[in-house]
């Protein structure tokens, strides 16, 4: 009889675990952890370790954002063109300022109308959100280089901001508790507001949502500010931890957001996963080109595993969906 409520029990538990979105992500993260622990003894070390969380950081705040855009279905391909944007736009207005406050609002305004505008062409014009943001990857790449003539921006003085991508507190980087925040905050979002669960219906079925009476044009508008403002703050931390705006910032960053979401439990088909797994499958990411580094691999293979763990990602909830169909 105990075994039975034992076992009982245990379905019980499991069946928890299996409702907390993105908790699947952690059996991968177990696992790459152990492989670059019995390839490298200093894989564990704490400097490491920092080193990771500290670098996962802006992967997991663009993943945040990127995790909004595909929840409806959609796909944001400007990210990477818009952190490089609103780091010199940060950058810029620092140094003409000196006031660290006014510079970080700026760059998340930056961020919030270049969403707005992919929303509403998304939304209304009706553009596919693949062109919309392919477009604006090219647009907003070209405006950075324009206006830094090609060249990078250098943070002068600002101490204080610094501290956001360079600082510790009680031993753990800064930009760890920024990227956390914000993923508490999304979550949060998504699970407990009406924005949130319109973006899931959204994402399920346009259609059906239209017709429950979600206001379909404004969640994607929401939707893809959302992903802009995130992009826009991870830019902010990235420029704090470098000191230095590139215009070529943030090149191919997109697909990393892309690949933590997905590797999260996220389907690029809409209306299923969470951001509890994109932070995972930010840090498995980072942990995947941090272990490779490591061990000696060079950094061409890395881009070819992130590329095959997208595509074997893709693969198994393609099959999962279709096996749900049926």
């Amino acid at each position: 009889m105990k075994l039975l409520d034992n076992n009982s029990q245990l379905k019980m538990a499991y069946r928890k675990f299996q409702q907390v979105q993105g908790l699947s992500a952690l059996l991968p993260l177990i696992l790459v952890v152990l492989f670059f622990t019995l390839l490298s003894d200093n894989f564990l070390s704490t400097y490491n370790v920092m080193n990771i969380l500290r670098q996962a950081a802006v992967y997991a705040i663009m993943g945040t954002g990127m995790t909004f855009v595909i929840l409806t279905g959609g796909i944001d391909l400007g990210q990477g063109s818009v952190l490089a944007f609103a780091a010199v736009i940060c950058a810029k207005v620092i140094n003409a300022t000196g006031n660290m406050w006014v510079a970080i609002i700026a760059a998340l305004a930056v961020g919030i109308l270049i969403g707005v505008l992919n929303g509403v062409m998304i939304a209304y014009v009706r553009i596919p959100a693949f062109i919309m943001t392919l477009g604006t990857m090219y647009i907003v790449r070209g405006i950075t280089l324009w206006i830094t003539n090609s060249t990078q921006v250098n943070v002068k003085g600002a101490e204080a901001f610094k501290f956001l991508g360079q600082g510790f507190l009680f031993g753990v980087p800064f930009p760890v508790y920024i990227f956390v925040v914000v993923g508490i905050l999304a979550i949060f979002m998504l699970k407990k507001t009406a924005t949130g669960r319109a973006i899931f219906a959204v994402g399920s079925n346009s259609v059906s949502a239209r017709l429950s009476g979600v206001k379909v044009e404004k969640t994607l508008i929401i939707s893809y500010m959302l992903s802009s403002l995130c992009v826009a703050l991870a830019g902010v931390v990235y420029l704090a931890r470098l000191t230095a705006a590139q215009p070529t910032a943030g090149n191919g960053y997109e697909m990393e957001a892309i690949a933590a979401a997905v590797v999260g439990g996220t389907s690029l088909q809409g209306g299923e996963g969470g951001v509890l797994g994109t932070l995972i499958g930010a840090v498995i990411i980072t942990i995947i080109r941090n272990g490779l580094v490591i061990i000696g691999v060079g950094s061409y293979f890395t881009q070819i595993v992130v590329g095959a763990i997208i595509v074997i990602a893709v693969t198994f909830d393609v099959v999962r969906q279709r096996i749900t169909d049926r």
